[in-house]
């Protein structure tokens, strides 16, 4: 007889509240072939590089990067910043845009677990198909893969942005976001409540 797949809460695991400690934080980081600042990206990148250095200062930063010649500039350009490189993983993990709060992995925790943390992968669509994502929908799948933690698949549409938690089994989110024809068509909110 087969088992019957359990959830992560059902295995004990909770989102931890957004304010608590983490090791790392990870980014997508911006390209060319991205939908975001168009026109404007060039003017775009000593900020983010900043934001990277300064964000390195308190803990690791895992950043997906499209590929091979933007990941040797990246590199180049935080060694220019005198960013301590030992603090940052670049990873070739193509994306299709840069919002790594909104298709990257969500993990969640169980300290008494043998697998303290795992990772969630939402079915993520570009906020309502608004854009190509099949690149960025990977991405949890990929960090499970290089962290060597399970990742599980609820089967809804979700983005990290529209959802908070304070560790304690509140979440926050909203109707238009979850409910809307062009996330969640045919569910209804008690399901949606379910999944989550």
């Amino acid at each position: 007889m087969i088992e019957p797949i359990r959830t992560p809460r059902e295995l004990g695991y909770h989102f931890p509240a957004e304010w608590a400690e983490h090791r790392a934080t990870w980014l997508s980081y911006p390209h060319a072939d991205s939908y975001s600042w168009p026109g404007t990206l060039d003017r775009i990148f000593p900020f983010y590089n900043q934001f990277i250095k300064e964000l390195s200062k308190a803990e690791q930063v895992c950043i997906n990067v499209r590929d091979e010649a933007l990941l040797n500039r990246v590199e180049r350009d935080l060694k220019l910043l005198d960013v301590d490189m030992s603090k940052i993983t670049l990873l070739l993990h193509p994306t299709n845009d840069a919002w790594c709060r909104d298709h990257g992995p969500a993990f969640l925790v169980n300290p008494s677990a043998r697998e303290r943390k795992i990772i969630v992968s939402w079915k993520y669509n570009a906020w309502g198909n608004k854009y190509d994502h099949d690149l960025d929908e990977q991405i949890p799948t990929l960090a499970g893969k290089f962290l060597n933690i399970p990742v599980y698949y609820p089967g809804i549409v979700m983005e990290g942005g529209a959802v908070d938690f304070n560790g304690k089994g509140t979440l926050l989110t909203t109707t238009q976001c979850l409910m809307h024809e062009n996330r969640n068509p045919g569910m209804f909110q008690h399901e949606i409540e379910e999944y989550l």
